[in-house]
């Protein structure tokens, strides 16, 4: 309690007071992260960089793998910016869960992205459920990736649904 009587706020840990700045050349992405950013959110992207300047640090592991901010990073390898990191030293699964968790937050994922996710956390000894709470997805969502070729099983050609759900290179010709 405060000398009002007042409950103090919790202050929670936070990395992002150690930042550290990097060359983004010495950075490596992560092969698990299921998000895309098209061109023109590319764009968009460095627009706000130049205008507000660094208003998220990267976050990467001690040795420099992504954890979030590739796209961030790649902007900046263009730019030859350094850019700001915030260095967290966590184990894959956890790493993996807080790209999911960051990026669902943000926009849209690529199913087939997705899918390759939830096998890798299943065969990393995560349960469905602890997915689902981890990631923000319900468990049928979770029951649906984690089948190997999520179209074929679901037979969805057959059926009206989210754009969001096509690989990049998928056109209506190339279903049949």
């Amino acid at each position: 309690m405060n000398e009002n009587g007042k409950v103090s706020p919790l202050k929670l840990k936070a990395p992002l007071e150690q930042i550290e700045w990097r060359d983004p050349q010495n950075l490596r992405s992560n092969e698990y992260n299921p998000n895309i950013v098209v061109s023109k959110e590319m764009e968009l992207l460095k627009l706000s960089l130049l205008q507000q300047g660094w208003i998220q640090p990267i976050l990467i592991t001690p040795d420099g793998l992504i954890i979030d901010g590739f796209h961030r990073t790649t902007i900046a390898r263009m730019e030859n910016w350094l850019v700001p990191c915030a260095i967290l030293d966590l184990p894959e699964v956890d790493r993996i869960m807080l790209t999911v968790r960051i990026n669902r937050a943000k926009g849209t994922h690529v199913a087939l992205r997705m899918s390759d996710l939830v096998q890798r956390l299943l065969a990393l000894g995560c349960t469905e459920a602890h997915i689902a709470e981890q990631i923000g997805g319900t468990e049928k969502e979770i029951e649906i990736l984690k089948k190997g070729d999520i179209f074929k099983s679901l037979d969805l050609t057959n059926w009206k649904y989210s754009q969001a759900w096509l690989p990049k290179a998928y056109t209506p010709a190339s279903a049949k």
